[in-house]
């Protein structure tokens, strides 16, 4: 689930970050913040246990496992995470370190994370089926299959 969170993440972050700052988008731009941002966000949830302490981030907030709540609450702590680091490495790519590194990295940020934040919501239940088919295991918060027979009628 990583790689592909980290992967819509990219995406809209190198789609939107020329648009809150001003800037005009260019197509090898938007590639390189794919690329950077896939690449970055894969090796931080592999790395560190993100993921799990999302969950755990939720579940403090008093949100149910499961419920509406829960699922909205876990995204930000990962969104928060991911945001920063990969538009820190993005900015520091494209405009280098000078006297003016974190105005340009903090200024776009809370418009940033709101979007990626709203994206990360909406393609989180895409991310965790992809993942559940290809390890071929529920994953924690994913709706569980209905155990049918041989008719195909569902059992108790």
């Amino acid at each position: 689930m990583g790689f592909l969170m980290s992967f819509f993440l990219a995406i809209t972050m190198s789609a939107f970050s020329p648009v809150v700052s001003g800037a005009p988008f260019e197509p090898m731009g938007f590639a390189v913040g794919v690329a950077v941002g896939t690449i970055l966000g894969t090796v931080i949830l592999a790395a560190f246990p993100l993921i799990p302490l999302s969950m755990k981030y939720a579940l403090r907030c008093g949100a149910p496992e499961g419920s509406a709540g829960w699922f909205l609450l876990k995204d930000v702590l990962l969104c928060t995470v991911l945001v920063f680091v990969i538009s820190f490495v993005l900015t520091w790519m494209v405009t280098g370190m000078d006297a003016l590194f974190v105005n340009r990295l903090l200024a776009p940020m809370p418009l940033m994370w709101a979007i990626c934040y709203v994206v990360a919501v909406q393609v989180e239940p895409l991310c965790m089926a992809i993942a559940g088919k290809i390890l071929r295991v529920p994953l924690p918060g994913a709706p569980e299959a209905a155990v049918q027979d041989a008719t195909g009628r569902e059992q108790a």
